[in-house]
């Protein structure tokens, strides 16, 4: 198991890349060798992606406006970058 401040390290970097997505500025590249990053290391994956959902479910739960919803979707697919197979 890795620890737990390696995967908040993580999910946060995941967020800074969003933030940067969601300001208007190119993300996919670091988005997706973030996501190739982590898939490198065996069980990592899975526990950065459950981070990333509830950090995704407490954006929304505190934004019942939408105005988040870009940097959500950005979330979301670095996500499914950590879960493909």
């Amino acid at each position: 198991m890795n620890d737990n401040r390696e995967i908040l390290d993580l999910a946060n970097r995941f967020e800074s890349i969003a933030t940067d997505g969601f300001e208007g500025r190119s993300y996919r590249t670091a988005l997706a060798g973030l996501a190739h990053h982590v898939r490198g290391h065996a069980g990592l994956a899975p526990q950065v992606a459950h981070a990333l959902g509830v950090m995704i479910r407490l954006i929304g739960e505190s934004d019942p406006e939408g105005r988040f919803a870009a940097k959500i979707a950005i979330l979301q697919e670095a996500v499914e970058l950590l879960t493909e197979s």
